[in-house]
């Protein structure tokens, strides 16, 4: 006997979207009769807390959620932790820490991880994720590098990854091929051919990936609810190339999301068609850029033009800044989201090292979403702006932000592409998923509906309506992160009930540290008993 399930562990949830993880799990009998079990685990990501609705009240006080792998992963420490489940591999779409953030902190926590799929640049930003965690490479799992269309062999299942495009380079879907059936996840993607790093979506490539009947797709309903044509990464730059036109003699400031490395191509494009020098300030871009050199994908060569691009932080670059003539200059920050110590808030409040913004030189460009529980810090930036004086445009007066995710036409276009028995719709709050499961049951096709928790049974056997095999509510762990003078100082509070009006300082009897985490330059984490 054998069967295919899929497990949803988290992204399917009540209010908000985070923590995408699911695992696919194929029993199966060898040929001596022995039943055996591939559990394959397919990203871990991150949910931000959020007070004011939170996903799951015990963990309110929470600012960061992911799902609890206890069940299935091993501890580096503690021989007698048998997991019930353990994981054999993990695949990743992306790199965005809704999909792959949970990675350090499991490995903080003291598990250790089985190895690793994902694309060159998706593999880089996990490492340097590793690295900022204060990780030694001792302790990485092993990342093996995955072309699209190859196939990863786990035992009886087959694994291939196509290109999509989003919002980060390299990013791919999935298609599991077993005995049994088969499932088809479309990771994050939206249908845009105008992505500069890419590669885009392929439609010959996913025909040729995909290329048997679909038992099961995973949908990513996050536009759902926005039955528009959605704004392109080509729409963006003439958006910019109007701007700039409209205000010759200014500096243009864009403001962008750390992980939108095409937003960033697009604005250097544009920089470079313009004759204006790229810089960049924030640390997160800067690694961006960094992940990115390491993988060949130099930026002049792969749009195309020559970039002029300047990293702004020394004294020396904030001083060539100032002496340029704000039409040549393009300047990249981070902030969008009205985060402290991001650059944008700090030149708005005149305390960056090396940038100064001036009303009369400068217009600022939101190129970024407004994310759920950042609402307040960004809307307390945008009024910080313009009480100076500033010129600030946002997504809500140009096309400056091309969505990360399928609007509901393209979703509508890779069920058609997909051609699937059933649609499980992933990646979104209950009204997206609902709204997406609508959309597919008016195209005659069937809909699953499923919560984190849940297990679907896959079959290419039978036809009829699939519903989740099992109710249950995902356990999820939360912590809140505490930060001392310098990062190193950083540690962990492990929330799993509410949480105690004074959580306990490192070092203190009431809190139990594991076993791996006490190396210097080492974030810590403790547990709320």
């Amino acid at each position: 006997m054998s069967s295919l399930q899929w497990h949803i562990l988290g992204g399917n949830n009540k209010h908000n979207i985070g923590a995408n993880s699911g695992l696919c799990v194929y029993e199966y009998e060898d040929e001596k009769g022995k039943t055996c079990r591939k559990v394959l685990l397919f990203d871990a990501g991150l949910l931000q807390g959020d007070k004011h609705k939170p996903e799951y009240p015990s963990l309110a006080q929470s600012d960061t959620v992911l799902a609890d792998y206890a069940k299935f992963l091993y501890k580096v420490d503690d021989p007698s932790h048998k997991p019930e489940m353990p994981i054999d591999s993990i695949f990743l779409t992306h790199n965005h820490p809704d999909h792959s953030g949970a990675l350090p902190l499991l490995i903080l926590m003291g598990y250790k991880l089985p190895k690793i799929y994902a694309t060159p640049y998706t593999a880089r930003r996990l490492q340097q994720d590793l690295s900022n965690a204060g990780i030694e490479p001792a302790e990485w799992p092993k990342i093996y590098t995955i072309a699209p269309g190859k196939d990863i062999q786990e035992g009886p299942v087959d694994v291939k990854a196509f290109w999509v495009s989003h919002s980060t380079p390299q990013s791919v879907g999935f298609f599991i091929d077993t005995p049994d059936g088969t499932i088809l996840h479309t990771g994050d993607f939206k249908m845009d051919q105008s992505v500069l790093w890419g590669p885009a979506f392929n439609e010959q490539q996913f025909k040729r990936v995909v290329s048997k009947p679909v038992d099961l797709l995973l949908l990513d309903s996050t536009g759902a609810t926005k039955d528009v044509e959605a704004v392109t990464e080509h729409d963006m730059r003439e958006a910019l190339h109007d701007v700039i036109a409209e205000n010759p003699d200014k500096r243009i400031v864009v403001a962008l999301m750390s992980g939108y490395e095409e937003n960033l191509a697009s604005v250097a494009k544009v920089a470079s068609e313009e004759k204006r020098t790229l810089w960049v300030a924030g640390a997160a871009h800067e690694q961006s850029l960094a992940a990115l050199r390491d993988t060949g994908l130099t930026m002049s060569d792969q749009l195309g033009v020559k970039v002029d691009v300047r990293i702004l932080g020394s004294r020396r670059t904030a001083k060539d800044l100032a002496q340029k003539a704000p039409k040549d200059s393009v300047v990249v920050v981070t902030g969008s989201q009205g985060h402290a110590n991001a650059a944008l808030t700090r030149a708005a409040e005149g305390r960056h090292n090396a940038l100064s913004l001036d009303p009369d030189k400068d217009i600022i460009l939101f190129c970024a979403p407004t994310m759920p529980g950042q609402v307040g810090q960004r809307n307390k930036l945008l009024e910080t702006l313009k009480s100076k004086g500033f010129t600030v445009l946002t997504n809500k007066d140009l096309p400056l932000y091309p969505p990360s995710h399928a609007r509901l036409p393209e979703i509508i276009e890779m069920v058609k592409l997909a051609d699937p028995k059933h649609v499980l719709p992933i990646h979104g709050s209950r009204l997206l998923r609902k709204a997406c499961a609508e959309a597919v049951e008016k195209m005659g096709r069937k809909a699953v509906q499923a919560d984190n928790g849940d297990v679907i049974k896959v079959s290419h056997r039978t036809s009829k309506s699939v519903s989740p095999e099992t109710k249950g509510k995902a356990p999820m762990i939360g912590l809140k992160t505490l930060q001392g003078t310098s990062w190193s100082d950083r540690y962990y509070i492990q929330v799993s009930a509410p949480e105690k009006k004074n959580p306990p300082k490192a070092g203190q009897k009431n809190a139990r540290q594991p076993a791996n985490a006490n190396k210097q330059q080492r974030p810590r984490i403790f547990k709320i008993d």
